[in-house]
């Protein structure tokens, strides 16, 4: 009876790993198909895979004390495309529901006109040509009339371009078998707010942003890109953190005044 039951526990010990290990995976691996980007968020479309699809820190557009995007901002859409393809597609637009096309380059000020070319003016005025004249004699030189000259100069008046608009459609090379960085930037250490972004870089700002309530880090925007062969694919923009620690400011001292006025109640006790 003993040995029996001895056999049983045995028995029980020796497969309970092989339990344990069955629960762990299930019919179904949830983890195995899970991307641990803890840079931003990530997509696959075809053979393009989307990396650290993120936003730009709104310190970024030249205040450091910016923590949000407001409404009818224009943000920095910042990702790398990875071409597994041994053919180059297209980045031919970027759409979404909270923001009106996409600026290519630079976000326009809207407040500084574009002139036209300076001003042209006529042709110098015409002389005429030298008369000669024989030593000792007096005659005056043919064709007495006073030389002609032209109209004053005239002076265009500078035309003023209209602003410009925002667009859904792009035309971005992806380079097959290479990675193609859009608003690559890199950080210095103490200048959170100011990257310098490569040169090879394109850059796209989400134009006019429409938004209830201020957008901070953290949140998201959803935006659908179409390439010319991969198709669409969407993806949660994540608005990203300050490139390094921000400057903080004096702490406010909630017990300053507190502290004072029972300070100098314990000194009157005393006396």
């Amino acid at each position: 009876m003993n040995r029996a039951l001895r056999a049983a526990t045995m028995g029980a010990l020796l497969l309970t790993p092989v339990v344990l290990t069955a629960c762990s995976a299930g019919q179904v691996n949830q983890t195995s198909s899970q991307d641990r980007d803890k840079v931003g968020p990530s997509a696959e479309v075809g053979d393009l895979q989307l990396r650290a699809v993120t936003i730009a820190h709104p310190c970024e557009a030249g205040d450091e004390e910016a923590a949000a995007y407001q409404q009818g901002d224009s943000p920095e859409l910042v990702l790398s495309i990875a071409n597994g393809s041994r053919e180059d597609d297209t980045l031919t637009g970027i759409t979404g529901d909270a923001f009106d096309g996409v600026y290519v380059g630079e976000v326009p000020d809207e407040t500084s006109p574009t002139t036209s070319a300076a001003p042209t003016t006529s042709a110098a005025p015409s002389t005429p040509a030298e008369s000669t004249e024989t030593p000792g004699t007096t005659e005056t030189p043919s064709g007495s009339e006073a030389p002609a000259t032209s109209a004053a100069p005239t002076t265009a008046a500078p035309t003023t371009s209209a602003a410009a608009t925002p667009s859904s459609r792009l035309d971005v090379p992806i380079t097959a078998g290479a990675v193609t960085n859009i608003g690559l930037r890199q950080y210095e250490e103490g200048r959170p707010c100011e990257p310098e972004v490569s040169e090879d870089s394109t850059r796209l700002f989400l134009a006019d942003l429409s938004v209830d309530e201020p957008l901070t880090a953290s949140q998201t925007v959803t935006v659908t890109l179409t390439f010319a062969n991969a198709g669409d694919v969407t993806v949660q923009a994540l608005v990203a953190g300050p490139g390094g620690e921000l400057p903080r400011g004096e702490a406010f001292d909630f017990h300053g005044e507190e502290g004072a006025e029972s300070g100098n109640e314990q000194d009157t006790e005393a006396e």
